[in-house]
């Protein structure tokens, strides 16, 4: 699983089994396909969970979005920074 803003890079399986070093950050997440915006090049690209891995770090501008567990049926939608406290 692959949060919005968590910078990746290819993991040699796939399409990017030549890719080596492209860095980028996870833009959305829909079904199995995460979508990457890689830095060194104005394209997006929509690639499966394996075909990426997250290098642990985060962009600091990128929104997080987060739903409240709150047992309810519709969730609060949260949004908060990297540089921001959490909601709570």
């Amino acid at each position: 699983m692959f949060l919005v803003g968590e910078v990746v890079r290819p993991s040699g399986t796939g399409r990017t089994a030549t890719w080596e070093g492209m860095i980028g950050t996870v833009v959305r997440c829909e079904g199995t396909s995460v979508f990457v915006q890689w830095h060194n090049v104005a394209v997006e690209d929509e690639l499966g969970f394996e075909e990426v891995v997250s290098t642990g770090t985060f962009q600091q501008r990128v929104p997080h979005h987060g739903r409240v567990l709150d047992g309810s049926d519709d969730p609060t939608l949260v949004t908060w920074y990297h540089d921001e406290k959490k909601p709570s």
